[in-house]
This record gives C-alpha cells, structure tokens and sequence, in this order.
C-alpha cells in the first residue's frame, strides 16, 4: 500500500471519529428538552428554557467543543510525526487525558458510549439513563432518521446535583470504516488489537448509529456562573 493515501485515509479516519461523536462541533440540531431524553426530531414538544438552562446548555457544548479541538490537534500532530499507528496510539493514551483535562476546565463530565456489544474500549459500555436514550436514537434510526441527528437534552427527574444531561448519536461516515468497517486493513487491525484486544466495535456501514457522546453538567457549574 503506498504510504502516502495509507497517512490520508488513516487521519480521516480519526478526525472523522471525533466529528462524528459531536467533538468537532456542537450539536447542531435543535435538542429535544425532556425528562426522559428523546431523538431530536420531536423538538416541537420542547418547552422554553430559562437562562439557567441556557447557560447550562452551553456549558455542555463548549466543553464538547474544547474536547474535540484539542483531539484533532493532537491527531495531527501524531499523523504527521508517525503515522497512522502513532494516531491510534493518540486515540488510546491522549484522548482519556484529554477528557479528564477538560471535564476539569469547564466542571463537566463527559464521555463516548457505545451501543450494546459494539464498544472498542470496555469503559465505554452503556448504562442507565445513557442506555436508554441510546436504544431512542438507534429505534429514530430504525424509522428512517439519521444517526447524526439524534439529540436530546435532559433537564427533569435528574439525580440531585445534576443540572443537565446533553447527548449527540455518533454517525458512522465514509472515513470511519477504515477503522469501523466490515474490512478494516491488517496493519489497522493489529494496532487496535493490541491496544484493544477484546475490540466489538467493527463491522459498521455508512449511517449506522455507532454510537453517543454525552456530557453531564453538575449544579455547581451554574452556581458559579452567578445562576440559581
């Protein structure tokens, strides 16, 4: 394989992975605010936010902002020193650092889950409220919506100290299946075995909900930003 297209498709690959997990940009479909998170496309039945919510909502996006743009340079950088092998190993050692340093800056937590048995990393599996409104994106999907669109925004029957919960579906693109596909190349293979070795998450075809990134904002984020 020439090494030049090999770099290419590998670095699209990952910054693919990143915009498809809302981290190259916020979501841009209107969310849905409930109290039980559903797909975006019921935005009619919204009800209007105060400022605290607002404020809140913005929290989550800057933070999934921050995260992405910060991922992507580092990409780039690995891409461009090593390689395609050195992105994968940015993908497994950086990105959890990267998380943690901005959940630390913007007083969030965030995180990429996976749908039930197509996680890479073991720590992505998930779980209550992130579960449920997975299988809301993926039954969207199922009906004929696209994986990128789904929304929602959770505001009501939190857990104390939460003041929201923000979830995007991840879309799987052309560029993901380098890494996601039904055929993923062996040199990409064996990079992903040995940083995962009980990897579920291939096997994709463009448009499939791979996934979600979800970011969780405490009410002591909007109490130090001056909001009730």
């Amino acid at each position: 394989m020439n090494p030049i297209p090999a770099r290419t498709a590998a670095l699209a690959a990952c910054i693919a992975l990143a915009t498809a997990a809302g981290c190259t940009r916020t979501p841009d479909a209107a969310p849905v605010d409930a109290g039980a998170a559903q797909p975006a496309d019921e935005t009619a039945a919204a009800a209007p936010r105060d400022a605290g919510q607002d404020a809140a909502l913005d929290r989550a996006k800057a933070a999934a902002m921050a995260f992405s743009t910060t991922l992507r340079g580092e990409l780039q950088a690995a891409m461009a020193a090593g390689g395609p092998t050195a992105a994968v190993a940015v993908c497994h050692e950086q990105a959890p650092r990267i998380a943690e340093a901005v959940m630390a800056e913007h007083d969030v937590r965030l995180g990429r889950v996976a749908l039930p048995g197509r996680n890479r990393n073991p720590a992505q599996q998930a779980d209550g409220w992130q579960l449920d409104t997975l299988q809301a994106f993926q039954a969207a999907v199922d009906g004929g919506a696209a994986a990128g669109e789904q929304v929602a925004v959770v505001r009501d029957g939190l857990p104390e100290g939460v003041a929201l919960r923000m979830m995007r579906g991840i879309a799987t693109e052309a560029p993901c299946l380098a890494c996601h596909g039904k055929d993923v190349a062996e040199p990409v293979r064996a990079a992903i075995a040995q940083r995962y070795p009980d990897d579920h998450a291939t096997g994709f075809a463009v448009g499939d909900l791979r996934g979600a990134l979800w970011v969780e904002v405490p009410v002591a984020a909007n109490a130090e930003a001056g909001v009730p």
